[in-house]
């Protein structure tokens, strides 16, 4: 007796469905320069990478700050990005598996953001979320990445003006693309987080157009779920309206 069910004569048989990543490149920029606040975002990036990974979605981590992302993973590492695109090794020798599968990581220097954006829009297609992150500030290499990515999370201090920051920051980018929108998340204290976000927002409205939406402090216990599922909203609805 067989087990597989009878086939109709002429009867099409399925094609096997291969994988397509959604293929988002997500920039992450840092508009404080208290480094306990870099270390929050970092750790927010991490989380975010994790809680997609853990939902069965391929991701990639960039680290672009000198290995403390690599070093807050826990991995360990010998080739970098650059080497592969100087030609020294295969893109699989730059490119380490964590103890998830879905989940690579690799590493690449802060000042080689600019010759990697190529290289990284790339990498995007082969992956479900693709997150980029550089030093804190605004370089220009990292004002091309913002610009030219599917979307950014941006970073900035609640205290006093810090969030002063995240505005010349929104003003710098949408320069080159007046659409930008990045995903703003609140660092350092969390007792002003929801002051210095409306904040932020009303200065936005005034004097730059739409407001960027807020994903919350880079601390609270719900920010990978939310910040993820509002990323992949905003890029579902972005990528209807390039094919629709």
């Amino acid at each position: 007796m067989s087990a597989r069910p009878d086939v109709a004569p002429g009867a099409k048989i399925p094609a096997v469905q291969t994988y397509q990543p959604a293929g988002r490149l997500v920039g992450v920029l840092c508009a404080a320069l208290e480094p306990s606040c870099h270390a929050q975002l970092i750790g927010a990036t991490l989380r975010l990478a994790r809680e997609a990974a853990k939902r069965g979605e391929t991701v990639l981590l960039l680290d672009g700050t000198d290995g403390a992302l690599m070093e807050a993973a826990g991995v360990l590492y010998s080739r970098t990005l650059d080497d592969f695109i100087e030609g020294r090794c295969e893109l699989r020798d730059a490119l380490f598996v964590t103890s998830n599968e879905h989940f690579s990581a690799g590493v690449i220097r802060p000042e080689g953001l600019a010759d990697a954006l190529g290289t990284m829009a790339a990498l995007s297609l082969s992956y479900d979320w693709v997150f980029a992150v550089g030093p804190a500030g605004l370089s220009p290499a990292q004002a091309s990445l913002a610009a030219g990515a599917d979307i950014c999370l941006l970073g900035y201090d609640t205290r006093v003006d810090g969030f002063m920051r995240a505005y010349w920051t929104i003003d710098a980018v949408r320069r080159r693309n007046r659409l930008w929108d990045p995903v703003t998340l609140s660092l350092g204290p969390t007792c002003d987080a929801v002051e210095t976000a409306l904040m932020l927002r009303d200065i936005v409205r005034d004097h730059l157009g739409a407001p960027a939406p807020y994903g919350g402090h880079a601390l609270d216990a719900k920010l990978p779920v939310v910040v993820l599922d509002k990323m992949r909203n905003v890029t579902d609805r972005a990528k209807v309206a390039r094919t629709g």
